[in-house]
């Protein structure tokens, strides 16, 4: 938050998805230090998830395990962020 420049950890195409107006940056997903995707949480409590880059297979994979996580240790409560970005309110189905 608060610095202008991104592009030693995300890709200057993606600030637009991941940023809200304030600069506020919503949950994201890293890989070997850069933003690879974003996530949120449905209103039925599970977990989405999406690639803004293609991470490699390894680094699909865990992600793909790791979303599990987080929908299990949250039980069905849902968690909606501060900070609202474009593509979490895509993924999360809610506006």
């Amino acid at each position: 938050m608060g610095r202008r420049h991104h592009d030693w950890y995300l890709d200057a195409g993606h600030t637009g998805e991941l940023f809200d107006r304030n600069g506020n940056i919503g949950p994201t997903i890293w890989w070997n230090g850069r933003i690879v995707g974003a996530w949120a949480q449905h209103p039925d409590g599970h977990v989405n998830h999406h690639f803004l880059t293609d991470p490699g297979r390894a680094a699909r994979a865990a992600v793909d395990e790791g979303v599990a996580r987080p929908t299990a240790f949250l039980g069905g409560t849902v968690v909606t962020p501060c900070y609202r970005t474009p593509l979490e309110r895509r993924l999360s189905g809610r506006s």
